[in-house]
């Protein structure tokens, strides 16, 4: 017995429309760069925490590599790392997505490595570092770390 024409062409546009539905719904959770807004922040109690490593001197001539230690890390959890020039304090610019990679991420540990904030940050001045992390509770700010690059002519 075959369906009829009409109900596998119906079968489709369902599905298709789930499809849909699911991917525009999904995509801005998993692209976080795409939304450069920060109004969606909220604050709230996290058991996850992120210790950004290589910016302890707080001054530099040149960057570091910079290093994030994750731990409680919820599954299904997107993190990603944000730049901006200033301080926490100075909302005028929203941050800027930095390329960041996994090194490691088994049992709610990571290790994330951010080379792209040698990229970002090029010109003298303060810039402020924050780690984000989405799940399904929302956005949050889970670490941040502000450090200046200037030239020894200047120290």
């Amino acid at each position: 017995m075959h369906d009829h024409p009409y109900l596998t062409t119906m079968k489709g546009f369902v599905l298709s429309l789930t499809l849909a539905s699911f991917v525009s719904a999904s995509l801005p959770a998993a692209l976080p760069g795409a939304a450069t807004t920060t109004t969606s922040v909220v604050p709230r109690p996290v058991t996850t925490k992120a210790v950004i490593s290589g910016l302890e001197d707080r001054v530099f001539e040149t960057l570091p590599p910079v290093l994030i230690e994750l731990s409680n890390l919820p599954a299904g959890a997107v993190v990603w790392v944000e730049v901006k020039r200033g301080v926490p304090t100075d909302s005028r610019l929203a941050g800027k997505t930095v390329e960041s990679k996994f090194y490691l991420r088994k049992d709610g540990v990571g290790v994330l490595s951010v080379p792209g904030i040698h990229k970002a940050c090029r010109a003298e001045g303060t810039w402020t570092v924050s780690v984000l992390m989405s799940d399904a509770h929302g956005t949050t700010t889970l670490s941040r770390a502000t450090f200046v690059l200037q030239s020894k002519r200047f120290a």
